[in-house]
């Protein structure tokens, strides 16, 4: 049997985000330390784990840009806020991280917080937009 292709994508989508996650929270709690060497490796792993992670999720968009399109044809209604609210949050904490990489001393400073915070309020709605579909993702997989 072929392998669905949306599911796969899905599956890699959702492992790439446990990376990006675990390496930000590892990050912050290292950075409180007194070993750069640690801070630095999880930083490392961090960006690469957050392009593998934009490079999934622009594929997890494309195979369902017909959802994103019906928003500007027939509007929100009773589309997933959720959804929505992840979009613009995954775009938030993307731009965010990209600004702190280039214009940071990575010393403490405001954009980092930002990028911090924000990316504690998209893993929370992440993983509830996983939580409501889950049952589609293992359903998919085991058919596969």
């Amino acid at each position: 049997m072929k392998p669905n292709k949306n599911i796969l994508i899905d599956l890699f989508t959702l492992i790439s985000f446990i990376f990006v996650a675990v390496s930000g929270f590892g990050m912050h709690i290292t950075g409180h330390g007194n070993s750069h060497a640690l801070w630095h490796g999880w930083a490392v792993f961090h960006v690469v784990s957050a392009i593998l992670f934009i490079t999934c999720v622009t594929f997890h968009i494309k195979g369902h840009w017909a959802w994103y399109k019906s928003l500007f044809s027939t509007g929100i209604g009773k589309k997933s806020r959720i959804t929505i609210i992840l979009t613009v949050l995954m775009l938030a904490v993307t731009l965010s991280g990209i600004i702190v990489m280039l214009l940071s001393d990575h010393n403490e400073n405001h954009i980092g917080l930002w990028h911090y915070v924000i990316g504690i309020i998209f893993t929370l709605t992440a993983l509830g937009h996983f939580i409501k579909r889950h049952k589609i993702l293992f359903k998919g997989l085991r058919n596969q």
